[in-house]
């Protein structure tokens, strides 16, 4: 009997376990499938290998352990010598083929380098600067070459970037022209950190060249393509390969100087291709790598612009023309076709870069509705333009209202920067949008504090008198009220300023931080040293040649960075490169400190650096925007 029930006991334990486990299973909740999947695809096996010499035929297989998807291979295959015609990509399983379409070039190296295109097909992880080499003649070509591009400017790291090889190996063409005439001997693309690399390169000296190429035929074609290159013909060189423990699997953690790069095919080394890859990226970022091997790094820029044009000219608001050149431009001759009879029929204004030129019109001499103007520079047509001298009025579709007819109230406009807080140094100031021809000072109010009430001697900076500036000294902890009535100020058209009321204050100085800055340069030389916020909008600008200390006042509390120019040229500002005068733009290099700045503190930091200098700033930026 004991035995028969403890036969039933065991049965209805089971029944209810393996109730509850189906009820368990059966409960609604996220499934746990343990940690996320980040490791990439892995080479099983390439036909040929990877490395193989007297490839023939047109195509090759890669097989990986996982099933794989091409992303994006279109923007980033390179295949170096480039090919005419883009392969044919087929995947069957977890094989990739590859075919091309035209017969390869005997006794050469062909890099296929897929960047990130092979990922696998669930997580999207992708096999970084993934690349197939292999030769049509005895032996692979073993040579390399890595580096960094960054913009010249501001050193932000440049990605998805061409850095091109070319051989001084045709009769009709150049050396320096190639870039600009056929496509490279060798090629390969930087990551979103501006690193590259290029390996399978022939023994030779070659012309180094980088291009941002916006339109993807590998050609310096446009004039607002992103260039670099190098001074010198650049050779190559061999890095050389480890002596590596076969048994190792990919997981092995190799030290530092056990490099593995190029592999040529009677090596038996049983690295799968995938882990070669990873080691390479993680090595030719070491700094012992960098050191025994010199990468070589490029600074891009824009080309500087030697062509004349007029980029812009319209009426920008009622009575004032804008003309916009590419280049200075005082020296063109800008002709007016039926001319206003009277003689001041406009006034001009330059900018200091003499590229802006503005047109202000005195209404009552003109009597036509559009301009017909001829500008010509060294006695060639530069433009034929039309401008319209009256600004569209804007009607709303529909019933005509009854104040259609009714003639617009135009006022004379101005800008200011009285407002918000104005510091001890600056000096308030006002620009009107045509020049002044009346101004009545006495009903002008400004008061400081609560009631004082100061009359200033105003006065204007320019010929035409737009710009009125109040040569008072702001006091510190006050504030301020400009009162402008209405018809106080009347422009040379006979329009009139409406009632204005502008309010500004001023910190305390115990609000404000100063700092002193000592710069020692290593050699003597033309520097710009400017001041920047974190965002890198420059606050202040010095020049220098030597040991300088130089003090900033008034500062707001925050972070701030400091950068030098080398000034090459002593001209002030920094100048972009010219890859047909063979001129590199101007070396900038960044204080390797954030420096922070409190309310009511003083700070000193000193800088010795080296013109040759190149440190990027420290703090995260954003690539730049292709």
């Amino acid at each position: 009997m004991k035995t028969v029930f403890r036969k039933i006991f065991f049965s209805l334990a089971s029944t209810s376990f393996l109730v509850l486990l189906i009820m368990s299973c059966a409960q609604v909740g996220s499934l746990s499938g343990g940690p996320k999947d980040k490791k990439p695809p892995v080479v099983i096996e390439m036909i040929p290998p990877n490395y193989s010499t007297h490839f023939t035929g047109r195509k090759f297989e890669i097989k990986f352990n996982e099933f794989v998807k091409l992303d994006k291979i279109n923007e980033q295959l390179l295949v170096s010598p480039p090919i005419k015609e883009f392969p044919d990509f087929k995947l069957k399983g977890k094989t990739l083929v590859v075919k091309f379409k035209e017969d390869l070039k005997p006794n050469t190296t062909y890099t296929v380098f897929f960047g990130d295109a092979v990922k696998d097909i669930t997580e999207g992880n992708p096999i970084h600067n993934f690349t197939y080499i292999f030769s049509t003649g005895d032996y692979v070509d073993s040579l390399s070459m890595f580096g960094n591009v960054v913009f010249a400017e501001d050193l932000i790291p440049m990605g998805n970037v061409e850095v091109m090889l070319y051989r001084d190996n045709n009769d009709t063409i150049k050396l320096d022209s190639m870039p600009l005439e056929i496509p490279p001997y060798y090629v390969t693309r930087t990551d979103k950190k501006g690193d590259y690399f290029m390996t399978g390169i022939a023994d030779d000296k070659y012309l180094v060249f980088a291009l941002k190429d916006k339109n993807n035929n590998y050609f310096f074609d446009q004039p607002t393509e992103e260039i670099a290159f190098l001074d010198t013909l650049y050779h190559p060189v061999y890095i050389e390969k480890p002596s590596i423990d076969t048994s190792y699997s990919d997981t092995t953690s190799l030290k530092n100087d056990s490099l593995v790069l190029n592999i040529p095919a009677q090596d038996s080394l049983s690295l799968k291709d995938s882990t070669v890859a990873a080691l390479q990226d993680s090595l030719t970022s070491d700094s012992l790598f960098k050191e025994q091997y010199k990468q070589v790094n490029l600074r891009m820029f824009v080309q500087e612009d030697t062509v004349l044009r007029l980029e812009e000219a319209e009426l920008i608001r009622l009575n004032t023309i804008r003309f916009v050149f590419s280049l200075p431009a005082d020296s063109v001759k800008i002709n007016l076709e039926h001319k206003p009879a009277g003689e001041k029929w406009y006034a001009e204004e330059w900018s200091k870069n003499k590229d802006t030129l503005t047109w202000y019109l005195h209404e009552k001499e003109i009597t036509i509705d559009t301009f017909n103007i001829l500008l010509k520079y060294k006695g060639d047509t530069l433009d034929y333009i039309y401008i319209p001298v009256k600004p569209k009025e804007k009607r709303v579709p529909g019933r005509r209202k009854k104040n259609d007819d009714i003639k617009k109230i135009r006022y004379l406009d101005f800008v200011s920067n009285m407002k918000g807080n104005l510091k001890p140094d600056m000096i308030p100031y006002i620009i009107f949008n045509q020049p002044v021809s009346v101004i009545n000072f006495d009903s002008v109010v400004f008061i400081a504090g609560e009631d004082t009430v100061y009359s200033p001697e105003y006065k204007f900076t320019d010929s035409l008198k737009r710009k009125l500036i109040l040569p008072y000294k702001i006091e510190p902890g006050l504030s301020y009220l400009f009162y402008l009535p209405d018809s106080a100020v009347m422009d040379w058209n006979g329009y009139y300023n409406k009632s204005s009321v502008l309010k500004f204050s001023s910190k305390e100085l115990k609000d404000y931080g100063t700092l002193t800055f000592n710069v020692n340069p290593e050699d003597t030389s033309h520097y710009i040293l400017q001041f920047l916020n974190a965002k890198e909008k420059v606050l202040a600008q010095k020049h220098f040649t030597h040991d300088t200390s130089f003090t900033f006042n008034y500062i707001d509390p925050g972070k701030y960075l400091f950068k030098i120019i080398l000034d090459e040229n002593n001209n002030g500002k920094w100048d972009t490169g010219n890859y047909f005068k063979k001129r590199q733009p101007e070396k900038v290099t960044y204080y390797n400190k954030l420096l922070q700045v409190r309310a009511n503190w003083e700070i000193e930091e000193s800088w010795i650096f080296d013109k040759n200098d190149q440190n990027p700033p420290p703090i995260k930026r954003k690539p730049r925007k292709d």
